[in-house]
């Protein structure tokens, strides 16, 4: 293999043609001109605009499940904006970063949120199934400003606000604001274990024209950048096993609840060594299991002499 990106290389139908042209790679990892030779390939599907892979070899039955996401069924009745945003963070900080409340009145305030009324009513973690969880939380926000503000001028009243996650790394925010409701959903995508991208999707049932796409971006990406400086000065960067090993409060339930799922996907083994641990400590690159590795007959091409 000439070992140049697959993403240089040329689409052929349900095929990628190696940019120097000098094979053919067919979706199941199997190559044109090279019988009894693969590369790495995963099942992956498109839905909600995402792209859902599944990096292992475990059969269907066995993977988590891609989730079942709401507001996606009825797409007239929402305006949708989409973008990145980069981190130097664990993508698991960054997840309970999204899915935190208390972080809102200290973090936000003069946003959405209301340094003035800092507590978190209690509130109940629903677990639909073990790979997610949500929780219903009523936040006081400050009176809005600029084109909200001009638009809608009463008091804010508590504004009733759903946060969720579903594993390994999808989070959503649900605000539901006097004058419609705000959707954010995010897949904090790890490039490696202290970089993270998250590709959000922003759903709003109000101003719907595209003349306000450009506000509904902009105010998606001051929510992440007052949050970067805070997600990035974290640590340990990355997020102990052990639940003692941080403090925890009473407003942390639903970060709680990811992190035991997160530790029984762990238990069993679904999971790459990070950075200058196990193989990755004595130079050997980290391999992901992947269904033609089971095969036992084939040789993988790596890209690298053998």
């Amino acid at each position: 293999m000439c070992g140049a990106p697959l993403s240089q290389g040329q689409i052929q139908g349900d095929d990628i043609g190696c940019v120097k042209g000098d094979a053919v790679i067919h979706s199941d990892g199997t190559l044109v001109g090279a019988p009894g030779r693969v590369v790495d390939a995963y099942p992956a599907e498109e839905r909600y605009g995402l792209i859902f892979g599944f990096m292992g070899d475990l059969p269907e039955a066995e993977r988590l499940p891609i989730p079942d996401l709401p507001y996606f069924d009825a797409p007239e009745k929402y305006a949708r904006v989409e973008g990145n945003f980069h981190w130097k963070a664990f993508y698991a900080r960054v997840l309970e970063n999204g899915v935190d409340a208390s972080h809102t009145p200290f973090v936000h305030g003069g946003s959405f949120g209301n340094p003035d009324q800092p507590e978190i009513e209690d509130y109940v973690v629903e677990t639909p199934n073990e790979n997610s969880a949500r929780a219903t939380i009523h936040l006081t926000p400050q009176p809005s400003r600029g084109l909200w503000g001009r638009l809608y001028r009463r008091e804010p009243a508590p504004v009733k606000t759903v946060v969720q996650w579903w594993m390994p790394n999808l989070s959503l925010l649900e605000v539901h604001l006097p004058m419609g409701d705000l959707v954010i959903y995010n897949a904090h995508v790890p490039i490696d274990d202290r970089i993270t991208v998250s590709k959000y999707i922003g759903l709003r049932t109000f101003f719907k024209g595209g003349w306000a796409n450009s506000d509904a971006n902009r105010r998606v990406l001051k929510i992440f950048l007052q949050d970067q400086g805070v997600v990035e000065a974290q640590r340990p960067e990355l997020l102990p096993y052990d639940l003692g090993a941080e403090l925890h409060v009473k407003s942390d339930a639903i970060q709680i609840a990811f992190r035991r799922a997160r530790q029984r996907c762990l238990d069993k083994g679904w999971a790459l060594y990070p950075r200058g641990t196990r193989g990755a400590a004595f130079g050997a690159p980290i391999v992901i299991p992947s269904p033609a590795r089971r095969l036992g007959d084939v040789v993988i091409a790596t890209g690298v002499p053998a």
